[in-house]
């Protein structure tokens, strides 16, 4: 089994996409997920499951959710240990007088394309 976190964006954003998180953990379990979490009202499901392409399991979490609340939701999903890999390369943690709580990090559905990569340089 793998340990999955799936983030689904933009649901119960100013009472748009609105899903109830007890229904979503209900709904994962459904689908032979196991030991189902869900953190606050965030979106964000915390899941075991077997091994299988990240991709590929992000679309069948899609195809689950839209005909269920009539909407279509992009899920991306990360593996436990990618996350635990970000938090521990944080740039950030090394600096002194950084309040922790205020770091935040995002995760694309995609790779960018090298331009977009470059225009965000360009800012450093």
């Amino acid at each position: 089994m793998q340990t999955y976190i799936s983030i689904l964006r933009g649901i119960n954003v100013s009472g748009q996409k609105k899903i109830n998180m007890a229904e979503l953990k209900a709904l994962y379990e459904t689908f032979n997920f196991k030991n189902v979490r869900t953190y606050i009202q965030s979106g964000n499901v915390i899941f075991e499951y077997k091994q299988i392409d990240p991709q590929k399991l992000s679309k069948q979490i899609e195809q689950i959710i839209a005909p269920k609340y009539h909407f279509e939701v992009s899920v991306i999903i990360r593996l436990a240990n990618e996350i635990e890999h970000v938090l521990n390369i944080n740039p950030f943690l090394t600096k002194n007088n950084i309040d922790i709580s205020k770091l935040h990090v995002s995760f694309l559905s995609e790779t960018p394309k090298q331009i977009d990569i470059d225009k965000i340089k360009i800012l450093d």
